[in-house]
């Protein structure tokens, strides 16, 4: 049950957590793909239980972005770090040990970050466009 901190995802969690650093990069792929689903099903719960004022698909595509941000990282050392810190801040939310200000104010900053680089790039669109003329 999505949200559940006693079922399946909080059961997975604690053996993904227990994992040392992975030694491979398809373990560590692996394990990538597994935090961000594990994020995605709980934005249901999350929406719920911490008043976010914006839509699951929105909070969805936040927590897509955040991931695909760090997708050019190859360093595996640093890799394990962040799907460990991911863990944490997953449990951390599904625990209820954050406030609400927090998890809003986080997907607010995403959300805010998300415009300005979409603003960014249609900007350098229309530079090469109009310089192109």
């Amino acid at each position: 049950m999505a949200g559940s901190s006693t079922g399946a995802l909080a059961l997975r969690n604690v053996a993904q957590k227990s994992i040392p650093f992975s030694s491979s990069m398809v373990e560590t792929k692996q394990r990538v793909l597994s935090l961000h689903r594990d994020f995605l099903r709980c934005v249901p719960w999350i929406k719920r239980s911490y008043k976010v004022p914006m839509s699951e698909e929105k909070m969805r595509t936040l927590l897509t972005a955040a991931f695909k941000e760090k997708a050019a990282e190859n360093d595996i050392h640093q890799i394990n770090r962040l799907v460990v810190k991911g863990r944490m801040e997953l449990e951390e939310t599904m625990m209820m040990w954050k406030g609400d200000s927090h998890v809003i104010s986080w997907l607010e900053e995403a959300d805010a970050k998300r415009t300005a680089a979409m603003k960014s790039k249609k900007n350098e669109f229309l530079d090469k466009f109009f310089n192109g003329l």
